[in-house]
């Protein structure tokens, strides 16, 4: 939702795209709220309201003095109570400030980092390219950039920092075999964790159960078990693909209705204007 020319999001449940809605509100200046559960709900909407009532510094810009700096993310969201402001820059050298500038109310806000008091860390280039990486697909979706400059950027970023993207994987290559020479294959049906709260049964019914398949067959003889393996493994059906419930409408539906609401709405405004200038 938006106040105030920023875009607000409220996710409600353990599916909501968390990554997207927070994008969407930082590019908007605002705030995301997660609401896991029923009894977070009054609390985290409170803080919401609140957030949306008494936003901290707004209009904030950062500008770096003494190093040549790449930073992110380009567009600085607004800093409300309670939530960080994080930001990451690849410098030439370590030298100089970093200068916040900002406004509280309508009050101008500035704050200087020396940066000789940096403290060293691990892992903080892969978390700026990361960003640079997400600031691209940004540019690329409000048409800032093309999407041939688009992937060649994240194309760089991605392989100079071994990120996994959409144009990039990792891939690993085991030189040991994992199954010997002359072992039949088999087929497995591999468990899938649905989102928390969710009822297997309440979703999809009655839970099916595979054929148990045994792999051994046992014998009793002369005193002692003897365990004999089957010659020929036992095909297992593989179980019909389970289609989640859909959630979204149609929308071309949607188009259509919402066009025939709005023909027929402006149909009744020409009859009841033409009814009031014949009386």
């Amino acid at each position: 939702m938006r106040g105030r020319s920023r875009v607000f999001m409220v996710g409600i449940g353990s599916a909501p795209n968390t990554y997207l809605m927070t994008r969407a509100s930082e590019i908007g200046r605002g705030a995301f709220t997660h609401i896991g559960s029923v009894e977070q709900v009054e609390e985290r909407m409170r803080g919401l309201f609140s957030k949306l009532e008494n936003p901290a510094v707004t209009g904030l810009t950062a500008k770096f003095s003494g190093a040549a700096a790449d930073i992110t993310p380009a567009v600085i969201p607004d800093l409300y109570r309670d939530e960080p402001l994080v930001l990451a820059a690849k410098l030439d050298r370590l030298s100089g400030s970093v200068e916040i500038k900002g406004r509280i109310g309508d009050r101008p806000w500035t704050v200087t980092l020396p940066l000789a008091n940096a403290a060293e860390g691990k892992g903080l280039s892969k978390l700026w390219a990361r960003r640079k990486i997400g600031d691209a697909e940004v540019a690329r979706t409000l048409r800032q950039a093309s999407p041939e400059e688009t992937d060649k950027t994240i194309l760089a970023l991605a392989l100079e920092h071994q990120l996994v993207t959409r144009l990039t994987s990792l891939v690993a290559v085991d030189q040991t075999p994992s199954r010997p020479d002359g072992e039949p294959l088999t087929l497995a049906a591999l468990p899938i964790n649905l989102p928390a709260g969710w009822d297997f049964e309440k979703v999809f019914g009655e839970r099916a159960r595979l054929p148990a398949a045994p792999a051994e067959r046992r014998a009793e003889a002369a005193g002692h078990m003897q365990i004999a393996a089957l010659k020929h493994p036992l095909a297992i059906t593989a179980p019909a693909t389970i289609m989640l419930p859909r959630t979204a409408t149609d929308a071309e539906l949607s188009m259509i209705l919402g066009a025939a609401l709005l023909a027929s709405s402006l149909m009744l405004l020409v009859f009841k204007r033409r009814q009031a200038l014949a009386r």
